[in-house]
């Protein structure tokens, strides 16, 4: 996901509660993989089956102190620096289909 010229990221602030920006999706492919698709710009990304596992823990469990340098926490900061996950506050998350 990421370009062999681009910067390397800051980790992602930890703790982090993260989840996926507005007008994006997450498809899981057959094979173990997953697609984000932004769905204004129609923008794709494709995510290999470690990145793919990667991102479904940090959706399902966040980021804790603990992976402040971790592999995990340098997907989270490319992914919040190029808009797919954003973050919020940390306690219970919105109640199911509720838009806040």
């Amino acid at each position: 996901m990421t370009t062999p010229d681009a910067p390397p990221r800051s980790p992602a602030p930890v703790p982090a509660v993260l989840c996926l920006a507005p007008h994006v999706t997450l498809t899981r492919l057959p094979y173990g993989g997953s697609v984000l698709l932004n769905t204004v710009t129609l923008t794709l990304a494709e995510c290999g089956e470690p990145q793919a596992a990667a991102l479904d823990s940090l959706l399902a469990a966040g980021l804790p102190p603990s992976d402040r340098d971790s592999p995990p926490a340098r997907l989270a900061a490319e992914l919040l620096a190029t808009g797919w996950l954003t973050t919020r506050p940390p306690g219970p998350s919105p109640a199911a289909g509720h838009e806040g």
